[in-house]
């Protein structure tokens, strides 16, 4: 009952909070335009790498730690990823300086905050405190949408920019107050030099390997955009990233479930209840609901996404057929790689991740040089074939 009960307040609120940006969709695509929505997906792409780069899977070490470890000595883990968070964010900074970016430096301080509120969140799911967890989540959601609208109201120009500037202006007040409500509660102990220095070697010894999957991840889900963004028109890439945007909302429900019973799960393999071969299992069975999404999109009229999102958007429905496809494959996925994250195998996690970016690639390569409408079939393809490799690699665990 406890599983049921954290699985419906976490995806009531993972639905409301990422709901928010996609109410603004047809906000942002009239005010931005199919161009200009093609710009903001280019420069999202920024954002996410320097998500990697910066945290470097904070929110992973910290969810690995409690469960392992316990809660006696998180605090330190936390902290020691904050600094470092910091540090290697100020380097970045520096960098835009030198080349005077101001857009870029706007991206990279939303990149730090928005390490910091993952991190908060994890904390909060891995202590099953479901309540607290959702209302940080719903915060920075609400703030972010009404600073967008008042930053694209109030300015005519450079309106991308502003967009981040609303994130970053959302994060960094939502982050602030879930941290003094968490130190309020985990303050008083003293840690020695020594103590932060084997916290800083855990942090690096369950991040640098993690840098090969989320990198491998970022090429699947970012790359292509920056390889259209220069082969193609901004109006292309506004119509292809829209599609990747409206097939998110599967991906938020996906993802919000399982947030909600990887906890439970974890015990459940702990106790020795579910087995390998149960997870194979399961695999199997969600390949059935695979194609389900994509075919409720092919029966909606085109006529339905244009009025949503504007006359711009003539087309964007083949993209969010492909895309539903793709983000599908996330199910089969989860099954098998939470296997792996609870016996803490990193290696072969990034393993299955750097070979099936390759495929990605290889794919990508090929049709990058044709038609635009070619190339989502890369992230089906890359997708599958991760599928394979984890299902051999856990046989091996």
């Amino acid at each position: 009952m406890a599983a049921i009960k954290d699985s419906f307040i976490y995806l009531s609120g993972e639905i409301i909070s990422k709901s928010v940006p996609f109410l603004l969709l047809p906000y942002l695509s009239r005010k931005l335009g199919v161009e200009g929505y093609g710009e903001l997906s280019y420069y999202q792409t920024f954002l996410s790498l320097f998500v990697i780069f910066i945290g470097l899977s904070q929110d992973g070490a910290v969810a690995r730690y409690f469960y392992v470890y316990g809660k006696r000595s998180l605090n330190l883990v936390v902290n020691t990823g904050y600094a470092y968070a910091l540090c290697m964010g100020s380097l970045i900074l520096i960098i835009c300086w030198v080349v005077k970016s101001e857009i870029i430096a706007y991206i990279v301080l939303t990149a730090i905050f928005q390490v910091f509120l993952s991190v908060q969140l994890s904390i909060r799911q891995c202590q099953k405190q479901a309540i607290s967890y959702t209302i940080i989540q719903l915060s920075s959601s609400f703030i972010a949408a009404v600073m967008t609208v008042a930053m694209l109201e109030i300015y005519q120009t450079q309106l991308v920019e502003k967009r981040f500037l609303a994130l970053l202006f959302a994060n960094s007040i939502v982050v602030t107050s879930a941290y003094i409500l968490y130190n309020r509660k985990n303050k008083g102990r003293i840690y020695s030099i020594r103590s932060y220095k084997t916290a800083f070697l855990y942090f690096m010894a369950f991040g640098l390997p993690m840098l090969l999957h989320h990198g491998s991840m970022f090429i699947k889900g970012q790359l292509d955009r920056i390889f259209i963004y220069h082969q193609f028109s901004q109006v292309e890439l506004g119509l292809y990233a829209m599609g990747v945007q409206i097939s998110a909302i599967l991906s938020v429900a996906i993802l919000a479930i399982n947030k909600a019973l990887v906890p439970y799960l974890f015990e459940k393999l702990k106790e020795g209840v579910i087995k390998l071969k149960d997870l194979h299992t399961y695999t199997l069975y969600s390949l059935i609901a695979v194609p389900i999404p994509s075919l409720v999109a092919l029966v909606i009229p085109e006529t339905v996404f244009t009025w949503i999102l504007g006359g711009e958007f003539i087309g964007v429905k083949y993209y969010v057929i492909l895309f539903l496809f793709s983000t599908s494959l996330t199910i089969p996925y989860l099954f098998l790689v939470n296997y792996l994250f609870y016996h803490g195998k990193t290696k072969q996690i990034s393993f299955c991740s750097v070979l099936s970016t390759g495929i990605y690639l290889a794919v990508l390569s090929g049709l990058i040089f044709t038609e635009i409408s070619y190339i989502p079939w890369a992230s089906i393809i890359g997708a599958l074939g991760i599928l394979l490799v984890l299902i051999f690699i856990t046989r091996r665990v």
